[in-house]
């Protein structure tokens, strides 16, 4: 019959609707680390203008971990016009081919992670003002609809950031005001110590060293259940759960957690999408049984009816196969499973600091203890130093800092 080319087509096209083209950022940390990343990043337009957002939040990430802090910068403020000011695109063919059509725009955790990258880069640049607006948006972007009784903003390392910003202007009273939102947050161990010793005015105040340090790997989505319909959200597994901190030798103190990034991903509500799923997933079951019984019925019967029959049903099959139900998995996997914070008042100058981290039994996890990180600290403001267990970030010096990482590849800067 020469319907069954129409039908072997129709299963390619399917196929390549589904698809998932983008790039495996995982897979390649595992093989080169974040300088594999950066590179294999290096030509955005070589990817899906659909992925270049999430491509260019790998790319920022990786390029901070190495110490290119302006390179980063540049891409994280890049991606953040684009996930706070663009409407994205692909949306209708989502609704019928893969839901990864559509650009990906980012979770709201995601899109807090994005914001506070870029408020800690401009904090370290010294632009306080363009730091606050970031930390104020990564806040904001964490908010549900409150007056439909939906989640508040509880992603700590926002408020904390805020705070120190408000500092440098000498505005107490709104660091007061950050203070007062946070003790009416629930008291949830999962997302933050309460027990932390920072939320007060007094201790902010006192401190000039913050650190924010990052454990574990974050969430990642997988495509369950009918059709692959349902995003199901999976914890990422990591050994370390607390650090210590030493200065020149001495024990500074140890961490307290102030962030969850998957008590993050799985409070933040549904999406219309998953309803949209669903109703695909049951649509793209009908369908094809629909057609291929109205084929089976038409071959049966014979003659024009039962040609017409087939014809009708083969184009109500080829509808189903076409139609995919599959719920986009494509999510920033280089995000950190927890932030850890430790402040503290420490004498202007230079200074070493090491880190160790601990297993939740409380032994330490050798392999992941860090020394000699350079920490100068100023005679006015602070020194903010943000530090990843594994894989370990770069503490660059200020000329690696301002550093084009693509410099000498003959490659056009992006």
């Amino acid at each position: 019959m020469k319907l069954k080319p129409l039908i072997a087509l129709t299963l390619a096209c399917a196929a390549l609707a589904g698809c998932q083209s983008v790039y495996d950022a995982k897979a390649a940390m595992k093989q080169g680390g974040y300088q594999k990343v950066m590179m294999d990043t290096r030509d955005l337009n070589a990817f899906p203008e659909r992925d270049q957002t999430l491509v260019l939040n790998w790319r920022a990430h990786a390029k901070m971990a190495l110490g290119y802090r302006d390179s980063a910068r540049v891409d994280y403020l890049r991606a953040w016009n684009i996930m706070n000011h663009g409407e994205g695109g692909g949306v209708a063919a989502a609704n019928w081919f893969s839901e990864r059509q559509k650009w990906w725009m980012g979770d709201p955790y995601e899109r807090a992670f994005n914001s506070w990258y870029l408020g800690v880069l401009y904090y370290q640049q010294g632009k306080f003002e363009d730091a606050m607006a970031c930390f104020r948006n990564a806040i904001f972007v964490d908010t549900g609809d409150l007056k439909q009784g939906e989640f508040a903003a509880d992603w700590l390392p926002a408020f904390i950031m805020r705070m120190r910003c408000f500092l440098t202007r000498g505005d107490e009273g709104s660091v007061k005001m950050l203070l007062d939102e946070i003790s009416r947050l629930e008291k949830d161990k999962a997302n933050f110590d309460p027990d932390c010793p920072w939320l007060t005015v007094e201790a902010q105040k006192d401190a000039n060293v913050v650190m924010m340090i990052e454990l574990g790997e974050g969430p990642y989505f997988t495509a369950e259940g009918h059709h692959g319909s349902v995003r199901a959200m999976n914890q990422g597994q990591y050994r370390e759960a607390f650090a210590e901190v030493f200065i020149n030798g001495k024990k500074l103190g140890t961490t307290y957690k102030i962030g969850d990034t998957f008590y993050q991903c799985i409070t933040r509500g549904g999406r219309v999408m998953d309803d949209i799923l669903k109703g695909k997933a049951i649509a793209k079951t009908t369908m094809i049984a629909a057609g291929a019984t109205a084929m089976a019925v038409g071959h049966a019967v014979g003659g024009k009816g039962g040609a017409v029959a087939m014809g009708v049903g083969a184009l109500v099959l080829v509808g189903g196969l076409l139609m995919n139900a599959e719920a986009d998995t494509r999510g920033n996997t280089l995000l950190p499973g927890e932030t850890h914070l430790m402040m503290a008042k420490v004498p202007p100058g230079d200074h070493e600091v090491e880190l160790r981290f601990y297993d939740s039994a409380g032994r330490e996890l050798r392999d992941m203890r860090q020394v000699g990180l350079k920490l100068k600290v100023p005679e006015t403001g602070d020194a903010v130093l943000l530090a990843r267990s594994h894989p370990r970030y770069s503490i660059p010096t200020e000329s690696q800092a301002q550093a084009d990482p693509y410099a000498g590849l003959g490659l056009k800067k992006k």
